[in-house]
């Protein structure tokens, strides 16, 4: 009897995520690996990356050493007109455009097809980015119904699907999504992504294979940075601060570093002058600062978060995620702020990141709001 050949699986990837990747491997080696997996942790740590890896060594035909990275099953994982094996948030427009199967011969009309190509080439340039999508972009049924209705032209080649940011399925997408699920076709696997694991039904994620990533270490960051950043990128702006902001996230590490510098010297007059009451100054820096995007203002309100903490560290003695912005903010100035008031301080920059989030107040408005009542009682 002729022993089978044990096909290699080589996935790469940072260290600092080594052990998911082993743990996947031997399911691979071992055939063995199921037909849904959940992929969740922090944004921009590399859970696309990995998807896209998976999404390779499954499709591969390789006998001996998989993902190649040149046979036609590699090269249909890494196709971004490859559509099929992608389900990605889109704006509701986006989602609603027709199908390329219903536009007219020479039409130049977007598709949905042409739409989440752009997605996916974003993502394949660089799968760290936290901010691809825009925050009222979702996953609707029919972007569910167009990724099942594309099944039946399968064949028998082993299809792969991502789909990305899970989180933003909608009810109906989700209860569509999971009717899949309970039946899933034959070599088909679905490779899910989500920052926000909570979000989603416990039904879908109770059929998932749990796999949770690490962040990245600071060096592991500035390395990734520099491999996926291009030419253009100053490396001088990845400062200590700017690491000390991403905790262990590329993707946040390259948001910050085109934000963060201004962001963290506003961060260090804000709570400054919400101490000593400058409102009139303050509001006129809120207006400069042009944070009027939910998402950017709270991405500001985080670094606010950051320095407010960082300062307890100060009184603490323990070592400083943003050594250079703290010390802009001298605390002996200070002695009525101790460390009570920064920890309910920190508890009212989140509670302002709520409402935020929820729609219900305009960003520069609640952050009006939140300098009157940063230390409130303690000024």
């Amino acid at each position: 009897m002729v022993e089978r050949k044990m096909i290699e699986y080589t996935l790469h990837g940072p260290v600092s995520q080594e052990r998911a990747r082993i743990r996947l491997m031997s399911s691979l080696r071992e055939n063995r690996f199921p037909q849904s997996i959940l992929i969740d942790g922090p944004a921009g740590i590399g859970k696309k990356a990995l998807a896209m890896e998976i999404a390779r060594a499954l499709q591969c035909t390789d006998p001996n050493m998989r993902p190649c990275g040149h046979c036609f099953g590699c090269r249909m994982a890494d196709d971004s007109g490859a559509t099929e094996g992608w389900v990605v948030p889109m704006e509701s427009a986006e989602a609603h455009a027709r199908s390329s199967d219903d536009v007219s011969a020479g039409s130049k009309a977007k598709t949905i097809e042409d739409f989440k190509k752009a997605y996916i080439e974003e993502i394949q340039k660089n799968p760290y980015r936290v901010d691809i999508f825009s925050t009222g972009a979702f996953i609707s049924v029919d972007l569910i119904r167009l990724m099942t209705s594309s099944f039946a032209m399968k064949g028998d080649r082993i299809r792969t699907v991502i789909i990305a940011e899970a989180d933003r399925m909608n009810e109906s997408a989700s209860n569509a999504f999971l009717k899949t699920l309970e039946d899933v076709p034959p070599n088909t696997y679905f490779i899910l992504t989500t920052s926000s694991r909570e979000k989603m039904l416990q039904t879908i994620r109770s059929r998932c294979l749990a796999l949770h990533l690490l962040p990245l270490s600071d060096a592991e960051v500035r390395s990734e940075v520099m491999k996926v950043a291009g030419e253009e990128f100053d490396e001088s702006s990845l400062t200590d601060d700017i690491v000390g902001l991403a905790v262990g996230s590329p993707g946040k590490a390259l948001y910050y570093a085109e934000h963060g510098s201004a962001w963290c010297k506003f961060a260090a007059d804000f709570v400054q002058k919400s101490i000593r009451g400058d409102y009139t100054d303050l509001f006129l820096q809120l207006k400069e600062m042009s944070l009027d995007d939910a998402y950017e203002a709270n991405r500001f309100l985080e670094v606010l978060s950051f320095l407010l903490t960082d300062m307890l560290r100060s009184l603490a003695g323990a070592p400083l995620r943003l050594p250079e912005t703290t010390r802009l903010v001298d605390i002996s100035n200070y002695p009525r702020i101790n460390a009570t008031a920064i920890e309910l301080a920190v508890v009212t920059v989140q509670e302002t990141m709520s409402r935020i989030d929820s729609r219900r107040i305009s960003p520069s408005m609640s952050m009006q709001a939140l300098s009157l009542k940063l230390f409130e009682g303690y000024k």
